[in-house]
């Protein structure tokens, strides 16, 4: 019963977040319709204010309260309340601070109105997001992601009605605040039923949260620095209109990169028990899983750089041209994602996540160095190019980690070939039938890449399904 639970939570929260993905993007190809260019810009250097924050509201809280409710004996009820109060209180005077930030920086009057304005979407959501952990504990996570889903409908209708009645910039960013209280609102009230929450105080308590959380706030910044400071120097370096050039395919970049954590998440608790107890079947998980994202990855980015006039063309109704290029540099960060995320996760298996620190502050520095010095000159594609360039060196430095614990790392050498040549003619196939519509090329590339694969012996459905029925069979 139990696994059953487990299974239809993750199936429900992937298919959830599948369509929220597709939520997103149909409102983001709305407001890209009816916004000009540089309003599109104000719009993107609001989401990239609100990501940053986001970041530094978390100050590693969601891991902890999940892990700390999760032990035996735990005081559900106080840890919860006092981190939440924490999150709270805390978010409150950290998104506080952005709009008084926004007067430091070169930005017109909409978009600072609109950080205003956005920032308190942007505070419900972090405040959902730190609740996360109870209905991870009850296996509730449908509900969840039903919240999600509701406030994507909310947000897309309420922006389909501003553009039907022509209101402005400011409307269709408070409709993102709306749907960020919603998708909250739906959240604490379910919370409440597995654990009634309430504003609590108790200091030695906040003293040690904070105290263990830190490292993880550290590490969560450092990232954020080098996965977020392209678009923040590109909104105070270049004109609004190329912010929005490089915020529509990014925005794409980071719908993608859901994939591969939820993934590895899955095989995650494999990797954690077989490390000490059986070395070898560590190294089996690791190769499989491995091989498994090289399938996904390869067709991925080399489909894009086919397919990306279409997409772009889709979303950006003609007007981002200069984003096909864009999205093509920027699907190699993501193909490098897929393995980066799996080798973070492998370092917190072998206990080595304090390398993560020193990883994520080199990248840090390699980010922030070369957006400096390439962005004013080569603008947007400056900043793609780092960003690739930046997960290369992260994905780099983390295997040389796990090869100094291991003297071991996965082999890519014959799924690299045969992901590699059923993605070319993949991209062939693709490439002669360029004009019919996008769902139907989707649909032909899937079918081509996937037969081609097959043929050439690189897949077994046995693979996945192996994973999660091991993993299943020790709940």
């Amino acid at each position: 019963m139990l696994v059953k639970k487990i299974a239809a939570n993750t199936i429900i929260s992937a298919l959830a977040r599948i369509a929220g993905t597709l939520l997103a993007l149909f409102t983001i190809g709305l407001i890209t319709r009816y916004f000009s260019k540089s309003a599109w810009g104000d719009y993107s250097i609001v989401l990239t204010f609100g990501g940053i924050f986001a970041v530094l509201a978390d100050m590693g809280l969601y891991q902890l309260m999940v892990r700390e409710i999760s032990k035996q004996g735990a005081d559900e009820k106080t840890i919860t309340s006092n981190i939440f109060t924490i999150r709270l209180l805390s978010g409150l005077f950290i998104f506080a601070l952005a709009p008084l930030a926004a007067l430091f920086f070169p930005y017109s009057n909409e978009a600072r109105w609109g950080i205003l304005i956005g920032m308190a979407g942007f505070w419900f959501l972090a405040n959902t997001q730190v609740l996360m952990g109870l209905f991870q504990k009850y296996l509730q996570m449908y509900k969840v992601a039903a919240a999600e889903v509701l406030g994507r409908l909310v947000q897309l209708g309420l922006v389909a009605w501003f553009i039907y009645t022509g209101c402005g910039f400011l409307a269709i960013v408070a409709a993102l605040s709306i749907s960020g209280l919603v998708n909250f609102i739906l959240i604490f009230w379910w919370a409440n039923k597995y654990c009634p929450l309430k504003l609590s105080f108790n200091w030695p308590l906040w003293k040690n949260i904070l105290k263990q959380s830190y490292p993880l706030a550290v590490a969560s910044v450092l990232v954020m620095i080098y996965f977020s400071s392209d678009s923040l120097f590109l909104s105070i370096l270049k004109p609004a209109a190329d912010v929005g050039a490089y915020r529509l395919p990014y925005k794409i970049l980071e719908s993608l990169i859901f994939f591969p954590a939820m993934f590895v998440g899955l095989i995650m608790p494999l990797l954690s028990r077989s490390v000490r107890a059986d070395r070898a079947k560590f190294k089996d998980i690791f190769q499989r899983g491995s091989d498994i994202l090289m399938i996904f990855a390869l067709p991925l980015v080399l489909g894009t750089q086919v397919l990306s006039p279409a997409v772009i063309g889709l979303l950006g109704g003609g007007k981002y041209g200069e984003s096909v290029v864009i999205f093509n540099i920027l699907i190699a960060a993501v193909g490098i994602i897929f393995f980066g995320t799996l080798f973070s996760y492998v370092l917190i298996a072998l206990e080595k996540q304090k390398s993560l620190l020193w990883i994520s502050a080199v990248g840090a520095v390699f980010n922030v160095a070369a957006n400096l010095i390439l962005i004013p000159r080569y603008s947007y594609y400056a900043a793609a190019a780092t960003t690739v360039l930046t997960e290369a060196l992260v994905a780099v430095l983390m295997a040389a980690v796990i090869w100094q614990s291991l003297h071991w790392l996965p082999s890519f050498g014959a799924m690299f070939f045969k992901g590699a040549l059923a993605s070319l003619v993949m991209a062939a196939a693709l490439w002669f039938l360029a004009s019919y519509n996008l769902g139907f090329l989707l649909i032909a590339a899937l079918a081509v890449y996937f037969t081609v694969l097959y043929l050439l012996r690189g897949f077994s459905g046995a693979d996945v399904l192996n994973l999660i029925k091991k993993e299943g069979e020790k709940v």
